[in-house]
């Protein structure tokens, strides 16, 4: 079993192409994301969630296992962190920089129908006070590939007292905050 390591805000930390690899698979991508947001899930709840029979559930996450991003908790399965953390290395075995690189489409992919969701499910029953805090922040830039890093190392480090609270404000809730980074093709 590979060993992940977790970050200071709870963030496994992948940087294996076996593990990569595995997060790659959209079914096991939505596993990891029921179990990382919502805690210790049975294998009856993966099933559904990965919308297969609990014998291909089963296998997924004995995948996921198998490369250190989820362990047995009795009957059920969690996820070792709260969210997952990888780059694209900028050097090292190809095979790492691929598997990074199709995560990173899988996840792109994965996520295109969660503000569509909100939309139509969520933002008609809230409260003014949150539609208003609710948003969208869609900048064009130019900048460095370097640049664009530290922006998004930036934008971790200022989010990080939100990210390790333990004991939220009365009031609070929880929230998902999605930023894309989308370069463009070419100079």
């Amino acid at each position: 079993m590979t060993q992940v390591e977790v970050n200071d805000v709870g963030d496994m930390v992948v940087t294996g192409a076996a593990a990569l690899r595995a997060l790659a698979d959209p079914v096991r991508l939505r596993l990891m994301d029921r179990l990382t947001r919502g805690g210790t899930a049975t294998l009856a709840e993966l099933s559904e969630v990965a919308g297969t029979d609990a014998e291909a559930a089963r296998r997924d996450v004995e995948g996921l296992m198998e490369v250190g991003l989820v362990v047995p908790e009795g009957e059920s399965w969690r996820a070792v962190g709260r969210g997952i953390y990888f780059e694209i290395p900028e050097s090292g075995p190809e095979d790492v920089q691929l598997a990074a690189r199709e995560l990173s489409n899988v996840m792109l992919l994965n996520y295109e129908q969660v503000p569509r969701d909100w939309v139509e499910q969520t933002e008609p029953d809230l409260e003014l006070d949150w539609a208003r805090s609710a948003g969208l922040f869609n900048a064009g830039m130019t900048v460095t590939a370097e640049e664009l890093r530290t922006i998004q190392e930036d934008l971790e480090t200022m989010l990080k007292p939100y990210l390790n609270r333990t004991e939220p404000p009365e009031g609070s809730r929880q929230i998902r905050m999605l930023a894309y980074f989308l370069p463009t093709a070419g100079a």
